[in-house]
């Protein structure tokens, strides 16, 4: 199976690949993950755990509980502090891929932005995805159908 993502720390210690094309592309604008990026809001995409490798380096991890209550375990360089990935430690079958450490961020398409609710005011929205006041809809049904799919192979 061909690469489809890869990507790599800001100081280029870190580098990783994704076997497989992203199942969900969403952007969060969540308090965490606002904290996470540094940034008002956090683009990421949802990768199968097992088409997924770190390549070259060492990450480190912290944990964290989010606003929805969920315990998710972000994932950084140590050396120059770039957030990489996340995931959800009882959902270990989805790697979060941060947007911005990809090699070629351009192919980000995302349909649907979350946690409106906390979304900064001053910050701008892309007008064609679906948004959502909390937790998105839809995104349990697609990796679901996604994951069947594969075990149909």
């Amino acid at each position: 199976m061909a690469v489809q993502l890869s990507g790599r720390c800001a100081c280029g210690d870190i580098r990783y690949e994704c076997r497989d094309a992203p199942i969900v592309e969403l952007i969060c604008h969540c308090r965490d993950c606002q904290r996470a990026s540094g940034s008002s809001s956090s683009p990421i995409m949802f990768v199968a755990a097992d088409r997924f490798a770190f390549t070259s380096g060492e990450p480190a991890y912290y944990e964290v509980t989010g606003g929805s209550g969920r315990k998710i375990r972000r994932c950084f360089c140590r050396k120059c502090g770039s957030p990489l990935t996340a995931y959800w430690p009882e959902n270990a079958a989805l790697v979060l891929v941060q947007v911005g450490s990809l090699d070629d961020p351009s192919r980000f398409k995302p349909d649907q932005e979350l946690w409106m609710s906390r979304a900064d005011a001053w910050h701008p929205v892309l007008p064609e995805t679906t948004k959502f006041e909390g937790a998105p809809s839809g995104a349990k049904e697609r990796i679901g159908r996604y994951f069947a799919e594969r075990a149909k192979v």
